[in-house]
Order: structure tokens, then sequence, then C-alpha cells
């Protein structure tokens, strides 16, 4: 009797110790969609100067999604060919994503920050007392952002995670025009794929401003960003979507012929979209499958003055949502996403460099990832010891003021140390 009891004891312990690795390795789904985004209607273009009506679109604008999980944790990763949106029309997204259905643990919307797509902040109107945002449009962009990720979640299928990386050349694809040394050239790339090893989504993170076209381009246009969706979309099948970086600055594209003249023309948009889109190829060509895709998700809440009167301004007189700023001060958001061999934070506008190479610095595994302009879009993010200096006197006087850059990093780092403990 006692003999069969350390049989069935044993046996029972084999089949602990053989689950074991199974048991430990969360199950992970992922689904992705897109959904065009182009106004139909001219509209004000953002990112450069007023009054500058749209006439015509060279390329489609999307909104991309990617909505993963593990089984304990959902997630919602998007990215939208806009300037930015403030967190108040994050905020209105995120809940009427919930009344469509979408149960996500939360969503983080991105921008990739191109400077030829709709005014969907307010400054860039036909003149600077005159919103250029255009409620049609945004009513229209909220419809087609749901419906993505909606759809998105729906897609989701059993999926495996790959994670690569690749350099991009030191000249001819960003430039930072403040330090030119100071800049990431680093692509990052996650890649879920199916059951066969198709690509569900592709997700690139890299970082330069899209403006290659500049203030006397009247067209609507992703900019280098469009042939980024185009060639990946094609030659490695999918849905890709592109993250913006730490780009703030003064991180932009290196569009300087021989002469060491600007060339803002599409067809340089075109020659620097396609140097990406083959760094991203050649990430996915030595991308490593991850064996343990369980999920770790912080997020956070940062609560800093506003220091900008010009930003405040702009509140009182209606061009700025006045729900920004409350009693002198603005909240805003960051997150922290661990998932394999990768690390994600995000920023709530445009980080710049020193910052986001800091943030990755503090990160203890091998893919990096910094999102730029996630879930708000609160201008330049400047760190305390540049707050100051006249190199920097453009970012300041737009950015909400020296408390974010410190803030935001601090709450970041907080979330990695929890993570390694």
């Amino acid at each position: 009797m006692k003999y069969t009891k350390l049989l069935e004891l044993q046996t029972l312990l084999c089949v602990v110790i053989f689950t074991m690795p199974f048991l430990a390795r969360a199950e992970l789904r992922a689904g992705a969609a897109k959904r065009v985004i182009t106004p139909k209607t001219p509209v004000y273009l953002a990112g450069l100067g007023n009054n500058r009506l749209s006439i015509g679109a060279h390329d489609p604008l999307y909104v991309r999604a990617v909505v993963f999980e593990d089984g304990k944790t959902r997630l919602g990763l998007v990215s939208l060919d806009l300037i930015g949106l403030l967190r108040p029309d994050v905020q209105r997204i995120q809940r009427k994503l919930r009344e469509a259905g979408v149960e996500t643990d939360h969503t983080i919307l991105t921008c990739t920050h191109v400077h030829s797509g709709p005014d969907t902040i307010g400054i860039w109107g036909p003149d600077e007392l005159t919103s250029g945002v255009n409620p049609a449009y945004m009513e229209y962009l909220n419809q087609q952002i749901i419906a993505c990720i909606k759809e998105a979640q729906s897609a989701m299928q059993i999926a495996t995670l790959r994670l690569g990386q690749a350099e991009a050349p030191p000249k001819g694809v960003s430039r930072n025009v403040r330090v030119s040394n100071l800049i990431d050239r680093t692509l990052g790339l996650m890649q879920f794929v199916d059951a066969k090893g198709k690509p569900i989504a592709n997700v690139v993170n890299f970082t330069a401003h899209p403006e290659t076209l500049w203030s006397d381009s009247k067209y609507i246009t992703a900019d280098y960003v469009a042939p980024v969706y185009r060639e990946v979309d094609d030659k490695l099948g999918g849905v890709t979507l592109f993250i913006n970086g730490a780009l703030g600055g003064m991180v932009t594209v290196d569009n300087r012929g021989e002469d060491g003249e600007e060339r803002n023309t599409f067809a340089e948009a075109e020659r620097i979209g396609k140097i990406v889109a083959q760094k991203t190829i050649e990430a996915a060509s030595k991308a490593q499958e991850q064996n343990s895709t369980s999920i770790i998700f912080r997020h956070g809440t940062v609560r800093v003055p506003m220091e900008n009167p010009q930003f405040l301004a702009l509140a009182e007189s209606g061009i700025l949502p006045k729900e920004m700023f409350r009693d002198g001060y603005v909240e805003t958001e960051v997150n922290v996403i661990q998932i394999g061999d990768a690390q994600i934070a995000t920023f709530p506008g445009e980080a710049l460099p020193k910052l986001g190479l800091r943030v990755k610095d503090a990160m203890t595994v091998p893919y990096k990832f910094v999102f730029g302009l996630a879930n708000d879009e609160l201008g330049y993010i400047i760190s305390a010891e540049d707050f100051s200096d006249e190199l920097y006197d453009y970012e300041r006087s737009m950015s909400v003021g020296s408390r974010i850059g410190p803030a935001t990093v601090e709450k970041i780092l907080e979330f990695l140390d929890a993570i390694k403990k």
C-alpha cells in the first residue's frame, strides 16, 4: 500500500515538473487592423505655419492598431498619422472604446507627429486666434479609431512575439539639428506572428520628425512614414505600425543634398522612408522569437505646474481645451510595458533625446523601446539641466514647463526599477 502511494506521488511529481515550462509560458494572442483617416474635405495642416489649407492628398493617412494579451493582461497599441492628440481627446476615445466593447486594460494611442496632416490640436488655424480643428473631421477620426481597434480585438489569434533591431546609417536618414551627436538611430521592431509564422503586426519604433515636406506644401501626406507602411506591409505582410521615439530638440529627417541644402520634396520623403523600411526588414530577418511572453504593465499619472503663459492664454481663448489645466496644473501619464526581452516606456509628448537615452540606459533587456506622443501631446519634454539653455529657447516656448521632464522620467524609472525586483 505504501509502495503504491509512493509511486502515485512520484508520478504526480513528474507530471508537475514536466508541465511547469508550459504553465510558465503565457499563451500570447494578438490581432491587428488598419483604417484610413485621410480628411475628405480641406483641413488646416498642422506642424508648421498657420493658414495652410490642404488642397488634396498625396497619400493616405492611417490609424493602425494591434491588440495583444497573455491571458491576464490585454493592451492596445495604436499609431496615428497625426501631429498629436491631447489627453482629453484620448480619454474621450478610451471611454467610447469601452462603450463599444473593447476590453483592454489600457489602450495607448501614439501619433507619428507628421507635419502635413490635419490640425488636431487647434494652434494651426487660419490665424493665431482661431482654432484649426475641424469638428466634423474629429468625429470621423474618432469613429475610424474605434472601428479599427475593435476590429483588431476581434481578429485576435494565437501569436508568437519576435523582437529585432537595426541601426540607421549616420547620414541621410535622421539628424539632431541642435546637438549633432545626441541622437538615437536604433530602429526597434516588435513582430507578432501567427501559427504559420506570418506577421500579424509589425511595430516599428524609429525617431525622426516626419517633416520632409515643408510649409510651401499644402498636400496631405504621411511624409516618409508612407513608404515605410507600403514597403513593410508588402514585403513582410501584416499591419505595420510606426511609432516615433524621443524626437524633441530637434531630431528631424536628414534631407540635405550634397550642397547642404534641404530638399523638401516627395521624392526625398520616399528615399528616406525606403531606407527606414529596409532597416525594418533587416531587423525582421534577424529577429529573435520570445519564449516567455508574460506581460508586465505599469501605468501612472504625472501632475506638474503649468508654467507656460502662452498655453494658458490659448486655453482661456478656447483654442486649447480648458480641462487640460486645472488649478494651475496639468495632469498626464506615462506607461511601462515589459514583454519577453522588450521594455517599452511612453512619453506624453516630444521628449528630447537625452531623456529617451537616459530611460533606455535604465532598461535591463536587450530590446529597448521609447514611444513618444503617447496618449498626450504636451509639446517638448526637456531635462532639468537643459531647460534654461538658450539652445532650447524654441523648445522651452512650446513646453508646459520645467517639471515635465524630471517628473516623467522619475515615474518611468520608478516603474522600471519595480519591474526588476
